[in-house]
């Protein structure tokens, strides 16, 4: 019989949505994220009250163990924003502490941006709340911690996913490093584009594709196509999702589909393609990565959930609804 886990009264992290700004938020465009709360995580102990997956609440204690020796080195060299109690940390890795978590690795929805969550608002010194007083300065400073707490798990972050996770709410960012908190209009009613995830089956890897991307937009002529073709499509999206204007906001989404189509092919596993271009062709849906790509989730959206159901149907696809109008289905809802 396995142990038995304690809950600590710990809040859950929701799982995040970057609707827009993979990517391109490296160059200044605007990126756009939201809560997506179907997955979360939070902090338990091995102890009692109900069965944990053992094994899971193994791996996890030793992964926050090596993270909290890295948390100890990076403050003691001033490689991190923010200052952490490491020696409570310790206690509790020791009393066997771990990340009760449904958020799958690997598959976009921040499941690093979680874990940096929830071990900020559980050891920061001084930490900020993540409460409605908080404001510009406030969001800007967490986000610049959480990009350093979260550089341990990717190399470099933007620290974004875990802000969304530690805040609950849309979080709308740049360009010229802008931040505010954002109303998605229409959100459980009957406004926008429907959106869903398609499971492609495997994890992606954030870190080699990210340099893969900056790779290439260390040439002229690919880093012409992203700021004259892509920031100005994802700023669209952004934009026409916030006003809303349903014609204008599908008309860009299918320019930045086929710029991820076309130039970022790398980044979408090679059996949806296909699937990808019925999108296009058809106007049913469009796709785009969800975070970084490589595998993990593919984010859809459509104005005609009816016709883009159907499609899906005959191919044989399944999706998970992230914001069905006809369903009253909203962003945070799940």
């Amino acid at each position: 019989m396995g142990n038995k886990v304690t809950d600590i009264g710990t809040p859950l992290f929701y799982s995040k949505i970057l609707l827009f700004g993979e990517y391109s938020v490296i160059f200044d465009s605007m990126a756009l994220s939201v809560p997506f709360s179907r997955f979360n995580a939070g902090f338990r102990f091995l102890n009692s009250n109900r069965y944990p997956d053992n094994d899971f609440a193994v791996r996890s204690n030793a992964m926050l163990s090596e993270y909290c020796l890295w948390l100890q080195i990076a403050n003691r060299e001033g490689q991190l924003k923010g200052h952490f109690d490491t020696d409570a940390f310790i206690r509790d890795i020791e009393a066997g502490i771990f990340l009760e978590s449904n958020i799958p690795q690997g598959y976009g929805l921040g499941s690093s941006g979680a874990l940096c969550a929830a071990v900020y608002d559980r050891y920061a010194n001084s930490r900020i709340d993540y409460g409605p007083a908080a404001g510009y300065h406030e969001m800007r400073e967490l986000k610049k911690i959480f990009a350093s707490m979260e550089s341990w798990f990717h190399g470099t972050s933007s620290g974004l996913d875990p802000l969304n996770c530690y805040l609950r709410r849309p979080v709308l960012v740049g360009p010229h490093e802008k931040i505010s908190i954002v109303v998605i209009p229409g959100e459980g009613g009957k406004e926008g584009a429907d959106i869903f995830l398609i499971d492609t089956g495997r994890a992606g890897k954030t870190g080699p594709l990210v340099r893969l991307f900056v790779e290439k937009a260390g040439e002229q002529s690919f880093m012409e196509l992203v700021r004259d073709t892509m920031i100005p499509s994802v700023n669209n999206c952004i934009g026409s999702m916030l006003n809303p204007d349903m014609t204008a906001f599908m008309s860009d989404l299918k320019r930045l589909s086929e710029f991820q189509l076309i130039h970022m092919k790398e980044m979408i596993p090679c059996d949806f393609t296909g699937l990808w271009e019925t999108g296009l062709g058809t106007d049913d849906f469009y796709l785009k990565l969800c975070g970084s790509g490589g595998g993990g989730y593919l984010l859809g959206f459509t104005g005609n959930f009816e016709k883009a159901n159907s499609t899906l149907a005959k191919l044989g696809v399944d999706f998970i609804p992230v914001y069905i109008k006809n369903c009253g289905q909203g962003l945070k809802s799940r």
